[in-house]
């Protein structure tokens, strides 16, 4: 994986190899006692949640490196927020549909 890669070069193809997509976002994060606040190790910037750091580096630092799937359609997303948002919006009647 690189780091610095650029928004057009593709990143990695899908999830080959790459397994557990937390493991990887959490290499390059940490928290600051001192702000109270994610940074990302990649850029410094500092967020208060870690799920937005994740998205963060899933959009800027990671882009198209990880394949998020929606469990009812199959859809795939690059990042877990737009899966997050499709679920919401077009499973959110169906009665097994759990909030993640």
């Amino acid at each position: 994986l690189d780091p610095n890669m650029s928004q057009g070069s593709g990143g990695v193809d899908g999830n080959k190899g790459l397994t557990n997509p937390n493991a990887i976002l959490d290499e390059y994060s940490v928290f600051n006692t001192a702000t109270n606040k994610y940074q990302c190790t990649l850029c410094n910037k500092q967020i208060i949640y870690k799920f937005n750091l994740y998205n963060h580096m899933e959009t800027v630092h990671f882009p198209n490196t990880f394949v998020y799937e929606c469990e009812f359609c199959h859809m795939q997303f690059s990042n877990r927020n737009k899966r997050k948002k499709h679920m919401s919006t077009r499973h959110k009647d169906r009665k097994d549909y759990v909030k993640k």
